[in-house]
C-alpha cells in the first residue's frame, strides 16, 4: 500500500511539472516585458496602439523622435512621477539612446504595477540604424 501510495503521488507530481514549469515561464516573460528590434517594435506599436515613451533628454529628442512619442527626460526629477500617470490600460513602448534609461524604466513601471510594456533594444541607435523614420519635437514632419 506504501509503494502504490508514493507511486500515484510520483505521477501526480511528474504530470503537474510541465504545468508548473509554464506557468513559471509564463510569468517570467511577463516580468521581463518585451524587447524588440526596430521594425517589430514599429510593428508592435502599430498593432497594438498605446503610448510610445521618449526617455531621453530634451537634447537627445531634439536630434529626432519617433513620431508621436511622448517625452519624459528620465533623468529629471519628476520623471518618475510622470512615468507613475501613464495610462496602465494601454501598452507602454518604451526607448532612448541605447537602452539602459528605457530598461530602467521599465523596471520602474513594472514595480508600479504596470505590465503592458515594450522596449526599442538598441535604443534610437539602432532605430537610426535600421533607416527608420524619426520627426522633429512638436514638428509632425518626418526627417
Amino acid at each position: 500500500m506504501k509503494i502504490s501510495g508514493l507511486f500515484h503521488r510520483s505521477v501526480r507530481h511528474a504530470l503537474l511539472l510541465p504545468v508548473i514549469l509554464s506557468g513559471l515561464q509564463a510569468l517570467a516573460q511577463q516580468s521581463a516585458g518585451c524587447v524588440l528590434q526596430p521594425k517589430e517594435f514599429q510593428e508592435k506599436y502599430r498593432n497594438a496602439p498605446g503610448i510610445v515613451v521618449d526617455v531621453r533628454t530634451p537634447e537627445e529628442c531634439a536630434e529626432g523622435i519617433i513620431e508621436g512619442a511622448v517625452q519624459i527626460d528620465f533623468r529629471a526629477s519628476d520623471a518618475r512621477e510622470r512615468l507613475k500617470q501613464l495610462d496602465r490600460a494601454k501598452p507602454v513602448y518604451l526607448y532612448c539612446a541605447a537602452g539602459g534609461r528605457s530598461y530602467q524604466a521599465a523596471r520602474f513601471l513594472r514595480e508600479q504595477g504596470y505590465v503592458q510594456l515594450c522596449e526599442l533594444e538598441g535604443g534610437m541607435g539602432a532605430w537610426r540604424d535600421a533607416g527608420m523614420p524619426v520627426v522633429l519635437p512638436g514638428s509632425g514632419g518626418k526627417r
